[in-house]
């Protein structure tokens, strides 16, 4: 089979682009330092790997690139594979005309190539070939120094930042898309349930621990909501309690204070005084204990899911909460 040398005339690059963003890659800087000093770096996604032995790996460089003059002389050059949370740090060195280290902690590397923290993997390379390769230039290196880490690496696809999960959660997930339509009513694989269930099996391990430092339900929603935020007026709070489904009655606050778990200070406003509630330092370190039990719960229960799980229902979580609530969490209103 013959391969022309040029695409014919009804080739579309953008819809050739977009069958590229089909694949889906991992995301890095490559970073060098130029001989008068100067550190240069750049987002590419177009990294692999060439050979175990010798160790090289390969990446290219668009000829339009304005860093393109420095690593085609570079001797020394380090790629950096992003975690998950990087996603910022990769659109920072994607943008041209700024000095793109301002402000970064670096290390000095082989060669002087600035070295990024909080990486997935890190590896300095020596350059060992240069190819032309149509608009960019092929740069294949010899690894001379690596890292590595358990963190979760960032991926592009279709032209998006993404995290890679494993195909089985993928899978249930389907299913569970699957069943909720085709299901004409309220049951187990509805978001709702879901949702509601995961809420209070977590909610509830905290309650236990609340009533084992007798707290009764309303009194443990009431510390922490205060220790979110201090200083809530009573109007604010039942606001606050009929949200979360709460029956606010004015003789659990008065009985907090009696035992010495809240103070009520008086807020002189422009037109009327009015009381707002704080916890005492017995009311604080309760909460603090509270909050204690519940990281190591949380702890625990990530643990069991494993990180690239615990990344992806972080994730979720939020877009979820971003797409269904545009303003802020009711304890963050005021």
């Amino acid at each position: 089979m013959s391969i022309a040398n040029q695409p014919s005339p009804s080739f579309d690059q953008r819809e050739f682009r977009n069958a590229l963003g089909t694949f889906t890659t991992g995301v890095t800087i490559i970073t060098a330092c130029q001989a008068d000093g100067k550190l240069v770096g750049v987002t590419a996604n177009s990294f692999n790997s060439v050979s175990l032995d010798p160790p090289l790996v390969l990446w290219s460089l668009a000829k339009s690139s304005n860093s393109l003059a420095a690593f085609e002389v570079a001797e020394y050059w380090a790629v950096h594979i992003l975690s998950h949370d990087q996603d910022q740090l990769a659109t920072h060195f994607s943008k041209r005309a700024h000095d793109k280290f301002a402000g970064l902690h670096v290390e000095s590397g082989m060669g002087g190539a600035p070295l990024l923290a909080g990486c997935t993997t890190r590896m300095e390379c020596k350059t060992a070939y240069r190819y032309d390769g149509g608009d960019h230039i092929i740069m294949v290196g010899e690894v001379m120094h690596f890292e590595h880490s358990d963190i979760a690496p960032l991926v592009y696809q279709r032209g998006n930042y993404a995290i890679a999960t494993r195909k089985e959660l993928a899978d249930e997930a389907e299913a569970l898309i699957k069943a909720t339509a085709a299901s004409s009513s309220f049951d187990e694989n509805s978001m709702s349930y879901l949702l509601g269930s995961a809420y209070f099996h977590l909610y509830g391990k905290l309650r236990e621990f609340g009533a084992a430092k007798g707290l009764n339900d309303a009194e443990f929603f009431v510390l922490n909501t205060l220790a979110a935020r201090d200083g809530r007026s009573l109007a604010e709070l039942n606001r606050l309690f009929a949200y979360a489904g709460h029956t606010p009655l004015i003789n659990v606050l008065d009985d907090m204070t009696a035992r010495g778990l809240l103070d009520i200070a008086v807020d002189k406003g422009e037109r009327n005084e009015r009381g707002l509630f704080y916890l005492t330092a017995i009311g604080r370190d309760l909460a603090q204990a509270i909050g204690d039990s519940g990281k190591q719960t949380e702890l625990e229960l990530l643990n069991s899911l494993g990180m690239v799980d615990t990344i992806a229902l972080r994730t979720l979580l939020r877009r979820f909460i971003a797409l269904t609530d545009e303003s802020k969490l009711p304890l963050d209103n005021e």
